[in-house]
């Protein structure tokens, strides 16, 4: 079986290649609007995500990198995956 090629955009950063288009899902519920997540996010330059009713959202979904710092930055875990999917109609489990 032959595999499939796809052409993806990247993001050159930290020393490493990240795909872009993959962005945080975040989960209302786990979210405590620490800001963990939106500071560091903003510290390391894509500034994709803001608190918007006090749950972390990604607001500037093209800037993300895909990097996944935000994940690890979450204390209750409440970003949970990095994928692809409209801001405007997000996933249903977030």
């Amino acid at each position: 079986m032959a595999g499939k090629t796809i052409q993806v955009e990247t993001a050159e950063a930290f020393g490493r290649t990240f795909v872009k288009g993959n962005i945080p899902e975040i989960n209302t519920v786990r979210c405590l609007g620490c800001r963990n997540c939106v500071n560091l996010c903003k510290k390391l330059g894509p500034n994709v995500l803001d608190i918007v009713d006090g749950i972390a959202k990604p607001i500037r979904p093209q800037n993300c990198i895909g990097d996944g710092a935000c994940m690890l930055s979450c204390p209750t875990k409440a970003i949970f995956l990095m994928s692809k999917y409209d801001v405007a109609d997000p996933p249903a489990a977030i």
